[in-house]
């Protein structure tokens, strides 16, 4: 099903795209530079956008995927939608199974169903943005989380678990570098394993993180060769900084102030990213109310149920995304009270959303950049729907697994 509805949206949003001319992209910025570097890397050129060349703007996994369909098919971007249409689809595999493993078949079932119907998630999924692609890594990340906590009576198992948790963090880095923080938030967990097990945690969640340390290396041996300086990221932090943080900021993403001061003119990628990176934190020094109160505007935007962009104001567009994210909301805030899953695997469904909360409070926001936290939050959602459900029915039931009685 998830499949079949992404399909459905490649055909339509292309078609109605190839109605308008000169327009490629349902939201062109992002998208375009997306597909400029894929056709880079289909054709072996550099990897790297504009003149002067940025070289470590983007990260690559998002690019190198739209690269393997420009390889297999050409330039179509119908194809590429679909290629995107089957591989975010892939994210209902890990959601069920830790609804399953949690709180039920019922409930599984029901979280499935969010995750292949949701409006924002089938369009996003489609639209050559990364969103999606990087929901659905984050989605089998915490699921290898989920097996990581599960099998803490294991040495064998609880390493195997820590290394593969590290390895799906890595691929989510390069798709999009917010999520090279979030790793180390996890670790903290440790403390409620027992002075037992303490050892084994402890050392497979460094584990955890030497892997995904490890993964990246590749990608900042190669940015050491391009710029000079090893980064394991991007050199696109600073200006993203600022565009949240300078005396104009809105809480909304303007880059005109970079085309305006045409630094990159008069100093490398790595002195730009650290100048727009300092003048963030002096706008902060300098102006400390008005950064805590475009950190409030900037939570507001973040989780706003109707979409924030101006191309998306449309009523039935904003029923249909205002409906389905108080759903989920919702029903996850009743899935915590309920107290039907374990905490442990509460936190670690919900510390994406709140982690990427905090994060925009300091970049540029909206309901954009929750989108991927809100795929493990389904987990929760689909046990409060199931409460629901059994209240209706007339039969509350404990909607949990023996994992639940274990953990």
């Amino acid at each position: 099903m998830a499949v079949a509805v992404r399909l459905v949206a490649a055909i339509v949003l292309t078609t109605a795209l190839n109605q308008i001319p000169d327009r490629h992209f349902l939201i062109e910025g992002d998208a375009e530079g997306y597909w400029i570097l894929a056709g880079h890397i289909s054709r072996g050129e550099d990897f790297a956008l504009y003149e002067p060349p940025r070289y470590v703007m983007r990260m690559p996994g998002f690019s190198a995927v739209l690269a393997g369909s420009i390889l297999v098919f050409g330039d179509s971007l119908l194809a590429a939608r679909c290629l995107l249409a089957i591989l975010t689809s892939l994210a209902v595999f890990p959601v069920v199974w830790m609804t399953d493993h949690v709180a039920g078949r019922r409930a599984g079932t029901i979280s499935g169903l969010l995750v292949a119907l949701m409006p924002t998630f089938i369009g996003f999924s489609v639209t050559i943005l990364s969103e999606c692609l990087f929901a659905t890594v984050i989605s089998w990340n915490i699921w290898a989380l989920f097996r990581w906590v599960e099998s803490r009576e294991n040495w064998r198992n609880v390493l195997v678990w820590g290394a593969i948790s590290g390895l799906l963090a890595a691929l989510a880095v390069y798709i999009r570098p917010s999520w090279l923080l979030f790793p180390p938030l996890v670790l903290p967990l440790c403390l409620t394993w027992g002075r037992s097990l303490a050892p084994r945690c402890l050392l497979s969640g460094l584990l955890m993180q030497i892997v995904m340390v490890a993964a990246l290396i590749p990608w900042g041996i190669r940015n050491q060769q391009v710029t000079g300086h090893f980064v394991l990221t991007t050199l696109w932090m600073g200006p993203s900084l600022y565009d949240g943080l300078h005396p104009g900021a809105t809480g909304d993403s303007d880059m005109t102030f970079f085309e305006t001061d045409r630094v990159l003119e008069r100093m490398s990628e790595f002195e730009m990213n650290r100048y727009y990176k300092e003048l963030g934190f002096q706008f902060v020094r300098e102006n400390p109310g008005r950064a805590v109160e475009l950190g409030l505007i900037k939570l507001k935007r973040y989780w706003s149920l109707l979409p924030n962009a101006s191309q998306f104001q449309q009523p039935l567009i904003k029923l249909a995304v205002g409906g389905t994210n108080l759903v989920l909301l919702l029903f996850a805030a009743w899935g915590i009270w309920e107290k039907r899953v374990p905490w442990r695997f509460v936190f670690l469904c919900t510390l994406p959303i709140v982690y990427f909360s905090l994060l925009h409070m300091l970049f540029v926001s909206s309901l954009r950049y929750r989108l991927p936290a809100e795929y493990p939050l389904c987990v929760l959602s689909a046990v409060g729907i199931c409460q629901l459900l059994s209240i209706c029915c007339g039969k509350r039931t404990d909607c949990r697994s023996e994992i639940a009685e274990s953990s």
